[in-house]
C-alpha cells in the first residue's frame, strides 16, 4: 500500500504547516487521501469513526472544544485520545490549549496549525495527496507537450527520440521529462508525467552530452509535468512490415490500467519526424473536440 509518512508535510509549503506538538509521531503513515472533521466525535459520538485519517478542526470544531468548561475539556480530549491518529490540524492559525498539546505529545500524535482557511487546506491537502498516494511506474522514454497534448515518445535505445523532442522544443513545444519518465495514475482515468528532480529539465544528446533546455531555451520551453494524453511509438523502417496508412483503426497501449491511443511512427531517413508527431497531436485534439 502506498504511503507518506506525516513528517514529509512539513515540505509542503502550500499547506503552510507548523508543528505544534507530537514530533514524536511524524513517521506515522499516511494512507488515504481522505480528511475527517471530528465534531461528531467530539460530542461523544464515535460510531463509524474515521480514526485513520487527517483529522480537521476547522473554526467550529475549536470553538466547541475551547467553549467547554474545564472539566468537559479534560473528558473530551481524554475519550478522543483514545483513537490513534495519522496527524490532527488545526486552521485558521487556531492554535489547541495546553490540554490538547499534552495529550497529543503523551500519545507521540502529531498536531499542526495551518494559516489556511479549512476549505483552502483541504483542497491543497487532497491534491497533494492525490500524487503522492497514486499508483506509479516509471518508463523509458521522453515526453513533451505538443500543442496542449502531453505526448510520450517511446522506442529502442537511439532512435532518436530526444533529437526529435529537441527539435520540438526549438519549434515551440515544452519539454516534460527526458530519458526517464515517471508516471502516476490519478482518479483511476488520468496519467500525470514528469521527470525526477536530479535531471530535471535537462536532456541527454549523443554527442553532445547533457544539455539544460530552461537555460538555453527558457523557462517557456519546460513543464514541470504534464498528462499523458498520446503514445508515440518510433521504430526503424520496415519493409516488410505493413504500417496503418488509412487511421481507421485505433491502437491502444494499457499503463497502470488506463488504455491510451498508440500511435505506430516508422522512422527513416528523409521523414520529417517532428512535424509528423505536431500533426499527430493537432489530430488528437481534433478527434477529442468531437471533429
Amino acid at each position: 500500500m502506498s504511503y507518506i509518512e506525516v513528517g514529509d508535510l512539513l515540505n509542503q509549503s502550500d499547506l503552510e504547516l507548523t508543528l505544534k506538538a507530537g514530533e514524536a509521531g511524524l513517521d506515522r503513515h499516511l494512507t488515504s487521501i481522505d480528511v475527517n472533521r471530528p465534531g461528531l466525535a467530539l460530542a461523544g459520538f464515535y460510531k463509524n469513526f474515521a480514526s485513520d485519517r487527517i483529522q480537521i478542526f476547522g473554526r467550529g470544531e475549536f470553538a466547541y472544544l475551547m467553549e467547554s468548561g474545564s472539566e468537559d475539556q479534560s473528558r473530551i480530549i481524554a475519550e478522543f485520545f483514545r483513537y490513534r491518529y495519522p496527524g490532527l490540524v488545526f486552521t485558521h492559525s487556531n492554535i489547541p490549549g495546553e490540554r490538547f498539546v499534552a495529550a497529543a505529545e503523551e500519545t507521540g500524535t502529531p498536531v499542526f496549525t495551518s494559516s489556511l482557511s479549512t476549505h483552502n487546506f483541504i483542497v491543497h491537502f487532497t491534491h497533494m495527496l492525490e500524487m503522492a498516494l497514486a499508483p506509479s511506474t516509471s518508463m523509458h522514454g521522453v515526453l513533451i507537450d505538443v500543442f496542449g497534448v502531453g505526448m510520450l515518445l517511446m522506442g529502442a535505445s537511439g532512435i532518436g527520440k530526444s533529437e526529435t523532442a529537441l527539435e520540438l522544443v526549438e519549434r515551440g513545444h515544452r519539454l516534460v521529462a527526458d530519458d526517464i519518465v515517471q508516471i502516476r495514475c490519478v482518479d483511476e482515468t488520468e496519467l500525470i508525467g514528469m521527470t525526477s528532480e536530479l535531471i530535471q529539465h535537462h536532456m541527454e544528446l549523443r554527442g553532445l552530452g547533457i544539455i539544460n533546455v530552461k537555460d538555453l531555451f527558457g523557462v517557456g520551453a519546460i513543464r514541470d509535468r504534464s498528462r499523458i494524453d498520446l503514445v508515440m511509438l518510433l521504430e526503424d523502417w520496415d519493409e516488410n512490415k505493413e504500417y496503418e496508412r488509412l487511421g481507421l483503426e485505433d491502437e491502444f497501449v494499457d499503463i497502470l490500467g488506463v488504455k491510451l491511443p498508440r500511435i505506430l511512427l516508422p522512422v527513416r531517413p528523409g521523414r520529417n519526424v517532428p512535424i509528423l508527431i505536431e500533426t499527430a497531436a493537432m489530430n488528437h485534439r481534433s478527434r477529442r473536440m468531437g471533429f
